[in-house]
């Protein structure tokens, strides 16, 4: 990019951001174990997890000490007035660290009554991204279509809960340790009360002509009830009159 004129002065320019970037990201600890396929992927260990909330706990300090010699120098280069016209990246990181900090710690640690770390709340949500991934694709295997928006939009939310019985810890819970009691536990729901309490179906664009069509067939069946029922009236009433 160097040897074309016109493109000479964007290098340093972006040269400039990136080891920014890059300095920010190794005060965060961001690496490639974060993501689901990384290093590190699906790690349970509770070893692992109460090193993960101790390297957190470092990571607070070093930012925190970072977001001062950032704040510094943004100062000291406004009082010596070397600010070009552009923003500098120490301003940029700055100021979306002022604003977004107070969130970036503090997560949630579950322990058991031996105090001991069984879970943490990641700090990022890649985890969530490449499930949402993983889910497309393999729908997209199913279905065989490229554009899956209808196809995520009649998928009931609830099916995502089907993953949690790869945990040895989810079926532990509601199987008793075992898939093979998932239709006793299947059983043991209340089905009205399940009903009421199921709010996370997906409406779709469908939804009010579905809604409209149960109405109708509800309508129907109990006009046929009342029809048998008045039949049934009729005739006991032609029976009484025969004694």
């Amino acid at each position: 990019m160097n040897k074309l004129e016109r493109f000479s002065w964007v290098a340093p320019i972006l040269e400039e951001n990136w080891t920014s970037f890059c300095q920010l990201r190794d005060i965060l600890r961001l690496t490639d174990a974060e993501y689901p396929r990384g290093d590190r992927r699906n790690s349970t260990n509770r070893d692992s997890l109460a090193i993960k909330v101790e390297s957190w706990l470092q990571v607070e300090k070093d930012i925190s000490i970072y977001h001062e010699e950032i704040r510094q120098n943004v100062v000291d280069a406004k009082n010596e007035k070397i600010k070009g016209i552009r923003s500098s990246p120490e301003s940029i990181i700055l100021k979306y660290l002022d604003r977004y900090k107070d969130y970036l710690f503090g997560h949630p640690v579950i322990r058991n009554n031996d105090d001991q770390i069984i879970g943490v709340v990641e700090r990022t949500n890649n985890g969530a991204e490449h499930f949402f991934g993983d889910d497309k694709q393999k729908i997209r295997r199913r279905v065989g279509r490229a554009n899956l928006g209808r196809d995520l939009e009649d998928q009931p939310a609830q099916a995502a809960l089907v993953f949690n019985l790869n945990h040895a810890d989810y079926v532990e819970i509601v199987c008793n340790g075992t898939l093979e009691q998932l239709p006793d536990a299947f059983a043991m729901l209340d089905r009205e009360k399940l009903i009421e309490k199921s709010v996370l179906q997906r409406s779709n664009k469908d939804a009010a002509l579905k809604k409209r069509i149960c109405t109708l067939i509800a309508d129907e069946r109990i006009q046929e009830e009342k029809e048998e029922n008045d039949c049934q009236l009729i005739q006991l009433a032609m029976q009484a009159t025969e004694f």
